[in-house]
C-alpha cells in the first residue's frame, strides 16, 4: 500500500463509520454504555472528534494567553516545575532528611506542624539556603508560625526580594480540618489580611495566603467540588484584600492555589487547566486583567487515594497523579509518598517520591513540552466540561453566602458527604476497583512497619464552630474487613464448589476468589468436581462451614439448589453462588448470598464477618 493509499484510506473513516465499527465490535450492544460518567456527572465519550465534541481554541488561547487553559506562561514549564517534599518539622530527623531532598533535587520544602519559637524553627532548617530553597508552611499555619519563619528568613537573608516562601495563612481550611477557632473567621481572615499587606511591603514575592483544595477533597468532595470550594474561597480573600486596600491587579500574588490530583490522568490535567480557566474568570468578573493574573497552582498527590494494603501500589498512582500535574501545567508538586497511610515515611519512601518528579521532569521530558496535553479533543472538551460544572458549584455555594457561610451552617458537609456516599458505593460495588485492595489483594503480605505519625500539631482550641471534614480514604472499608479477618480468633475460610471442568467454571472461581480475599477471606480453590458428591466429601473435609458454588449458568440451571442443599445438610453456614440472581429461574432459600460483576461487595461479605463476632 502506498503513503497516498493509506492517507485516502485514513481519510474515509469519519465518525459514522467508527460508530458502526464501534456497534460491530460490542455484537448489537448499545454503543452508548461506552459512555463513563464522573461523580459530577460529566459525561465521557469512548472517542472525540473536531465535528463531535471537539473544542477549538482560538484568539487568545495559546499558552500565556489571557484564558491560560494551555498554561500561564507562554514558555510552559520549559524551566522545570517546583519539586517540593513535605516534612513534619517535629520528627527527629527533619534535618537531615530536609538537607537530603535538597541535595538531591528536591527544590522546595513544606513544613507542617513545625513549632512557633524561632530557635526550634531555625534548627529545622540549619544549613538550608532560604534564598534558594523555598520553605514553605503546610496549609492552616497559624499567625505565629509564619511569623517565626518571617524571623529566621529576615535574620538569614541578605535580600528580602529574593525570598519567595509561603506563609500558608488558610483559616478557612483549618477550620474544616478541626472545626475548631480561637477567633471568628471573619476576625481570622481579617487578621491574615493585615499580615498580607505588612508582609507585601518588605517580602514582595513572598505569598502569605493559602487555598488549600486538599482539605475538600480528602473530606470526599469531588474534583468539581474541590475546585468549586477553591473558587469560593478565592472570591471570599479578593473581596477581603480588595477592602484593605490592594489592588486587584495584585492578588492574585498574594496567594497560591493547591489541588489535589489522583490516579485518573486525563480527568486531573483538566482540572489543572480548568483552574487557571475559571480563576481568570474571577478575576476578570473582579475588574481585573486576567492575562496580568495568572494564580501560582501546586498540586499534590491526594492522600485519599493511598492504600495501606499493597502499599507499593501507591507508587504507581504517584506516578500517574504526577504526570497529570505536569501535564497540566502545574507551577509546583508535591508527590506524597508511598506508604504514607501508614504513618511516617522513612528514608526510601521519601527518596523514591522525590525521584517519581525527577523521573519525569528530566529522563521523560515532560518540562520540555509547552502544554504537552493541548489540541487533544479530550482533554481541552474535557477542560471545558470541568471547568462548567466547578464553576456550577462556585455559584452555589455564592448563593449560600460563600464557602465561609457555607461551612458555619453545614451545608457544604452535607453536600460532601452524598458524594462520600456516591463513592463509597462505586468503590464498593468496585466500579472504582482499587488494585491490590478491592481487586487483586494479597492476602499474605506483612504490611509495612512504619512509625506513628508525629502528633497532630491543630490543637482544638477556642470555641467549636463547625462539623470537622473527615479524612476520607477510599480504600478504608475493605482495609478494615481485612483488618477484622486478621484480628479474628478463627481464620475466616471459604470452600469453591467448583462443578464441572476448569473450562466450565475457572472464570466465576478465579471471580469468587479475588472478591472473598479482597474481604480478608481466606479461598480453598481446586480443579473442580465431577458431580454433587464429590463436591460435598471435599467440602465436609475441609474444616470450613462457608461455601461458594462456582461453575456455568447451565450446570447451575442442572444442580445448583441440589447442590445448596447438599452443602447445607453437610454442615455449611453459609451458602454463595457465583453469578447474578438471574441465573436461577427460582429463588433458592439454601442460597445465601450472590457474588456478581457489579455487585456491592462489601455488603456481600458482611455476613461472613459477623460469623467473626
Amino acid at each position: 500500500m502506498t503513503r497516498e493509499d493509506s492517507e485516502q484510506n485514513f481519510d474515509d473513516r469519519d465518525y459514522e463509520s467508527w460508530q458502526a465499527a464501534a456497534t460491530a465490535a460490542l455484537k448489537g450492544k448499545d454503543i452508548s454504555g461506552l459512555t463513563t460518567r464522573t461523580l459530577e456527572g460529566i459525561e465521557r465519550s469512548p472517542l472525540y472528534t473536531r465535528h463531535q465534541n471537539g473544542t477549538i481554541r482560538t484568539g487568545d488561547d495559546f499558552p500565556g494567553g489571557a484564558a491560560f487553559a494551555r498554561g500561564s506562561r507562554a514558555s510552559g514549564n520549559l524551566l522545570g516545575w517546583e519539586i517540593r517534599q513535605s516534612h513534619f518539622a517535629m520528627r527527629n530527623d527533619v534535618n537531615a532528611q530536609i538537607l537530603a531532598d535538597l541535595e538531591n533535587g528536591a527544590t522546595a520544602i513544606t513544613l507542617k506542624g513545625a513549632a512557633p519559637e524561632i530557635a526550634n524553627l531555625d534548627s529545622v532548617l540549619e544549613g538550608v539556603h532560604l534564598e534558594l530553597a523555598p520553605i514553605h508552611l503546610a496549609p492552616g499555619s497559624t499567625q505565629e508560625l509564619a511569623a517565626a519563619l518571617l524571623a529566621v528568613c529576615e535574620a538569614r537573608s541578605s535580600d528580602p526580594e529574593l525570598l519567595r516562601n509561603h506563609l500558608g495563612l488558610d483559616p478557612v481550611g483549618r477550620l474544616a480540618r478541626t472545626g475548631y477557632s480561637v477567633l471568628p473567621l471573619e476576625q481570622e481572615i481579617k487578621q491574615c489580611v493585615d499580615t498580607t499587606n505588612e508582609v507585601a511591603s518588605r517580602y514582595p514575592n513572598v505569598i502569605p495566603i493559602a487555598i488549600d483544595g486538599s482539605v475538600w477533597a480528602n473530606g470526599g468532595a469531588s474534583d468539581s467540588q474541590e475546585l468549586g470550594a477553591i473558587l469560593s474561597a478565592g472570591v471570599l480573600w479578593i473581596r477581603a484584600l480588595l477592602e484593605s486596600g490592594l489592588s486587584i491587579n495584585d492578588v492574585s500574588n498574594k496567594l497560591e492555589i493547591t489541588l489535589t490530583v489522583g490516579p485518573d490522568q486525563f480527568l486531573n490535567t483538566a482540572k489543572i487547566r480548568a483552574a487557571r480557566v475559571c480563576w481568570a474568570q474571577v478575576i476578570s468578573a473582579c475588574g481585573g486583567s486576567s492575562s496580568q493574573n495568572p494564580v501560582t497552582i501546586h498540586a499534590q498527590t491526594a492522600q485519599a487515594m493511598l492504600t495501606k494494603t499493597d502499599s507499593w501500589v501507591n507508587m504507581l498512582r504517584a506516578t500517574t497523579a504526577c504526570f497529570a500535574a505536569a501535564a497540566g501545567g502545574a507551577d509546583a508538586i508535591t508527590v506524597a509518598p508511598f506508604d504514607d497511610a501508614l504513618g511516617l515515611s522513612n528514608d526510601m519512601g521519601l527518596r523514591l517520591a522525590r525521584n517519581t518528579q525527577l523521573i519525569l521532569q528530566e529522563e521523560t521530558k515532560l518540562s520540555a513540552v509547552i502544554d504537552p496535553a493541548g489540541g487533544s479533543w479530550y482533554v481541552e472538551e474535557l477542560t471545558d466540561q470541568v471547568a462548567n460544572s466547578a464553576w456550577e458549584t462556585f455559584q452555589d455555594l455564592e448563593r449560600q453566602g460563600g464557602l465561609g457561610v457555607a461551612l458555619l451552617s453545614g451545608y457544604w458537609q452535607e453536600a460532601l458527604a452524598e458524594t462520600r456516599s456516591e463513592r463509597n458505593k462505586a468503590v464498593a460495588d468496585r466500579s472504582m476497583p482499587l488494585t491490590g485492595t478491592s481487586e487483586f489483594p494479597n492476602l499474605g503480605e506483612q504490611l509495612l512497619d512504619r512509625e506513628p505519625l508525629p502528633q497532630d500539631p491543630e490543637v482544638l482550641e477556642g470555641e467549636q464552630r463547625c462539623e470537622a471534614l473527615p479524612l476520607f480514604r477510599w480504600s478504608a472499608p475493605f482495609e478494615t474487613m481485612r483488618e477484622a479477618a486478621t484480628a479474628s480468633a478463627k481464620e475466616p475460610v471459604i470452600f469453591l464448589a467448583n462443578l464441572g471442568e476448569i473450562a466450565t467454571h475457572t472464570a466465576r472461581s478465579t471471580f469468587a476468589l479475588n472478591l472473598f480475599e479482597a474481604g480478608g477471606i481466606r479461598v480453598l480453590n481446586n480443579d473442580g468436581f465431577a458431580n454433587t458428591t464429590a463436591c460435598v466429601e471435599a467440602f465436609s473435609a475441609s474444616n470450613t462451614r462457608i461455601a461458594c458454588i462456582c461453575s456455568s449458568d447451565s450446570v447451575y440451571s442442572e444442580s445448583a439448589s441440589q447442590t445448596a442443599q447438599d452443602l447445607r445438610d453437610a454442615g455449611a453456614t453459609l451458602v454463595y453462588l457465583a453469578g447474578n440472581p438471574t441465573v436461577l429461574a427460582e429463588a433458592d432459600t439454601d442460597i445465601d448470598g450472590f457474588i456478581y460483576l457489579g455487585c456491592d461487595v462489601l455488603e456481600a461479605l458482611t455476613p461472613i464477618h459477623q460469623l467473626l463476632n
